[in-house]
């Protein structure tokens, strides 16, 4: 059986730490790591092209991030033939209302105000396993 993963998209240390901590107590699934967005999106461009996206569980995805933002990846997910349906969660500091609409306007499953913990996480998670 193919193995299944846990995307997270952070650039703060502290924050990647804490969050990897929290996925590794509230499920089984390997996890993945991009700093940035850039790093984010050659690793999705990547498995889109071997044919292992499907495998990505959950993509938890912070706004603020360096060389491509947070939204403008997600915006680039929902405009792909084959990303578009990746789950993706929101992982963020950020209260901004507009960015806040923007994504559930880009059909994020969850928007997370760090930091994150466990029970929500296991909470997401559980609703993509009834998801169809």
């Amino acid at each position: 059986m193919a193995p299944s993963y846990i995307l997270l998209i952070e650039d703060n240390p502290d924050d990647l730490f804490l969050a990897s901590r929290i996925i590794g107590k509230a499920c089984e699934d390997q996890l993945l790591t991009a700093r940035d967005g850039e790093e984010a999106d050659e690793l999705l461009k990547r498995m889109e092209r071997e044919d292992t996206y499907r495998q990505i569980k959950l993509v938890l995805l912070d706004l603020k991030l360096p060389k491509i933002s947070g939204l403008d990846l997600l915006r680039g997910i929902r405009e792909s033939a084959r990303l578009h349906e990746l789950a993706v969660a929101i992982l963020t500091s950020s209260d901004n209302e507009t960015d806040q609409q923007k994504c559930w306007e880009l059909g994020v499953v969850d928007y997370i105000y760090k930091p994150m913990t466990v029970d929500r996480l296991k909470s997401i998670l559980a609703r993509r396993e009834g998801a169809p």
